[in-house]
């Protein structure tokens, strides 16, 4: 599997960090795990394409991790001289279906040459290439976390999230796990991870790498979660950066 961070940020506005995105990539099969604002620019300067995109997989309805999913529909049906065929799928959490044909398919309809499939996330599915489980978290009334498994390996995107067993059960062995890390340990804050928080999830689950994103300005430089994780979590840690790599 390969692994584009298009935003490692939050919804407070940042010259360094998009808003949270994801892009993953196994077999040719290409989705976006949340889209938050400047998703599709994001795409762009990775060398992707918003054109080529399979799935959207949602965690919640925050608008910084799903904003850029009506001008990624917009674009779809709108880009001169390009026409999609294949289906789109949006896969969300209980309850985004109605909302979305509220506020964006009264928009713009049902497109005339290609397919919107909306599921919402209630079991374990085949997705392409992959298998998808998925777990309530603690944060929102609809928000939930996403593992991904191909092959022998797997990822786990947590979204936002508090810590609680849930998170741990869902990352047990996981190849990376893509932590919400929002503050460090002085400015832990109620429904997201601090940083100790990201490595003891990562601990408890036996992860083999941890990855911190979703990172909110703080007083003390991002890299100093990192230690933080490290105080608990003896494996591999890496702060995201936008448009970082890696090969799950």
């Amino acid at each position: 599997m390969k692994l584009i961070v298009l935003g490692s940020g939050t919804c407070v506005p940042s010259l360094k960090r998009n808003a949270p995105g994801y892009y993953l990539e196994a077999e040719g099969f290409q989705i976006i795990v949340d889209c938050g604002s400047g998703a599709l620019l994001q795409l762009e300067r990775a060398g992707k394409s918003y054109k080529d995109v399979d799935a959207v997989f949602i965690t919640h309805k925050h608008p910084d991790h799903f904003a850029d999913l009506m001008p990624l529909i917009h674009a779809l049906l709108a880009t001169p001289k390009f026409k999609r065929e294949k289906d789109l799928f949006i896969i969300a959490p209980k309850g985004f279906n109605e909302y979305y044909d509220k506020a964006i398919g009264s928009i713009f309809g049902k497109p005339e040459d290609f397919s919107i499939q909306l599921m919402e996330m209630e079991d374990k599915m085949n997705f392409g290439p992959f298998y998808v489980f998925f777990a309530k978290t603690v944060h929102a009334k609809d928000s939930i976390a996403y593992r991904f498994e191909y092959k022998d390996r797997s990822v786990v995107f947590t979204g936002d999230a508090d810590y609680d067993h849930g998170i741990i059960q869902l990352s047990i062995n996981a190849d990376l796990l893509i932590a919400d890390c929002s503050f460090p340990d002085s400015m832990k804050a109620p429904k997201h991870l601090s940083a100790k928080e990201c490595g003891l999830v990562a601990k408890k689950a036996d992860v083999k790498k941890l990855l911190l994103s979703h990172l909110y300005p703080a007083d003390t430089p991002d890299v100093d979660r990192v230690k933080e994780a490290q105080e608990v979590f003896d494996g591999e840690v890496v702060l995201a950066e936008d448009l970082m790599e890696l090969e799950i």
